[in-house]
């Protein structure tokens, strides 16, 4: 289906907005790498939902970075972009780093939400978890074998190149920049955010790669344990990004999920 791309204004910054599809509102909310992209993933949504994909801020083409020092700024930003778009009880899904901040979203605007996908979510403090690599210090070869269950895939080598060049470089140090300034200390975790789950009602489906070499199983469970009714589903022979590595399976589980 055709998508469209447009800028929206948001407490005087432009935020990058990709959209479409037709059907129930779907936000969904990037990683750290900023794929703010039409995928395939979207495309597959995109026949049951109205999928919109914005650019955090300081990500991609968006402004405003100076306005956020912390994840729960960017819970704010959030609230006053679903107010500009008019979604009032949005389907909300996020991955990775976007996924921790759907879970503080859902933590703090509980009503807000109509259903919640966290794909591999970073942001909670699990001890019993070996530590997460230090993705700031990774070369991109590195960071496929990270990110992916089989790095020299085609996916693989077109999402994480070798030689970033041109608009895709600067994209990519903007999205470091950005991350950094989310994450960086404490290392991409809320340390409340864990016994705050509770505070989530909007029924939730938590998606995980079998061979996540970023956010290990244990975030999973621990992610589970913590929502009350939630729903657990693992990909095999995927990594970290399982929108990206197995789109026709992901989309299948929240379709199948969102659509209930």
């Amino acid at each position: 289906m055709a998508h469209s791309e447009s800028f929206i204004e948001v407490r005087g910054s432009k935020i990058q907005l990709l959209k479409g599809g037709s059907g129930a509102p779907l936000l969904y909310l990037h990683g750290a790498g900023g794929e703010v992209t039409w995928l395939k993933f979207f495309e597959l949504l995109s026949r049951r939902f109205t999928v919109y994909v914005p650019a955090h801020p300081g990500f991609a083409r968006s402004e405003g970075l100076e306005r956020i020092d912390n994840i729960h700024d960017l819970v704010f930003h959030y609230t006053e972009l679903m107010d500009e778009l008019g979604l009032d009880a949005p389907h909300v899904m996020g991955l990775s780093l976007g996924g921790w901040l759907a879970a503080e979203l859902a933590v703090h605007q509980t009503r807000r939400l109509s259903r919640l996908v966290l794909i591999d979510a970073v942001g909670l403090r699990v001890e019993e978890a070996p530590p997460m690599p230090d993705i700031f210090t990774v070369m991109p070869p590195g960071m496929r074998r990270l990110i992916f269950f089989d790095p020299e895939s085609e996916t693989a080598r077109a999402m994480i190149p070798d030689q970033a060049r041109g608009e895709q470089l600067e994209f990519v140090l903007r999205a470091r920049e950005a991350t950094a300034r989310l994450g960086w200390n404490p290392y991409l975790y809320d340390p409340r955010l864990r016994e705050r789950l509770h505070r989530i009602i909007a029924p939730t489906l938590i998606i995980w790669g079998d061979s996540d070499r970023v956010a290990p199983r244990e975030h999973a469970d621990a992610y589970h344990r913590g929502i009350q009714g939630s729903r657990l589903m693992t990909i095999e022979r995927c990594g970290h990004a399982p929108p990206f590595e197995k789109p026709d399976e992901t989309a299948r589980l929240v379709t199948d999920f969102l659509g209930k």
